[in-house]
């Protein structure tokens, strides 16, 4: 069930990067630049992580694993300072100009980063290995 989720959730990032970049292709010169770096963003993590589960990766043994834990990692903290303050500029935006893209990327990245680093711990891929 968990594996579901976040199989659905790794296809909406990349999705929802996909829709980013096209926005940006699109609106050049409307729309910030920091928006195709987002949806850069969304798209490796959403890619790397359904790439993970497919066992695409399994040749690079832990290394897979520490590279999607780390990367997972920074993703729930830049995803978690994103959503906060962008939720933050909506409240304080005085024309009532409110941004609901900035909120709904920082949410989904850091709901897949989530959910990600939850499956690893369910799944025990971070235990410590004595050899």
């Amino acid at each position: 069930m968990l594996t579901s989720l976040l199989t659905l959730a790794s296809f909406a990032n990349a999705a929802a990067g996909l829709v980013l970049i096209g926005t940006w292709i699109i609106g050049r010169g409307h729309v910030p630049a920091v928006v195709v770096f987002i949806g850069i963003s969304l798209l490796v993590q959403g890619v790397y992580t359904l790439a993970y589960l497919r066992g695409a990766l399994r040749k690079w043994g832990d290394l897979a694993t520490g590279a999607l834990f780390a990367g997972q990692a920074l993703s729930a903290c830049v995803g978690g300072v994103g959503l906060i303050e962008s939720v933050a500029q909506n409240i304080n935006a005085s024309n009532g100009d409110v941004e609901m893209a900035p909120v709904l990327a920082g949410l989904i990245m850091l709901g897949q980063a989530l959910l990600t680093l939850f499956h690893l711990l369910a799944s025990g891929r971070l235990q410590p290995r004595l050899s």
